[in-house]
């Protein structure tokens, strides 16, 4: 008689980030990368997320003054640092190696925990390193 073994199912899906999570990460990265005249209104969104904001405006914040283009390895000695991953109204706990291998069509942000650097990608345009 064959023994038929049922799997696991593989959930490919990251981790929803939690509050807290969202403001080890957002809260720095406000201070560092929005644009100052933007900071107060980012402040008000964003710190906690407000239901109607989307990240795509937090991304329109950013002073890219202080960005360079991301290249695929500029990071991987930081791969196994975490942050969140933020695309439209989603937020992720995840890896940075992780956050940079998922696809999505809309831009995207991924900050380390701390604000320590980003990453973001634009669904048309070179994407962009924060540190």
């Amino acid at each position: 008689m064959t023994m038929i073994t049922k799997q696991q199912r593989f959930d490919p899906s990251p981790t929803l980030a939690t509050d807290v999570g969202l403001e080890t990460a957002v809260r720095p990265f406000i201070e560092r990368f929005v644009k100052a005249d933007k900071r107060e209104r980012a402040t008000a969104h964003y710190l906690p997320k407000q239901p109607k904001a989307s990240w795509h405006e937090l991304i329109q914040m950013i002073d890219t003054t202080r960005a360079r283009p991301y290249s695929l390895g500029v990071l991987e000695p930081w791969n196994a640092v975490r942050g969140v991953f933020l695309v439209d109204h989603d937020a992720y706990s995840v890896a940075t190696e992780k956050a940079m291998g998922l696809y999505v069509l809309e831009d995207s942000l991924f900050i380390a925990y701390h604000g320590t650097f980003a990453v973001v990608r634009y669904d048309t345009g070179t994407p962009l390193l924060l540190t």
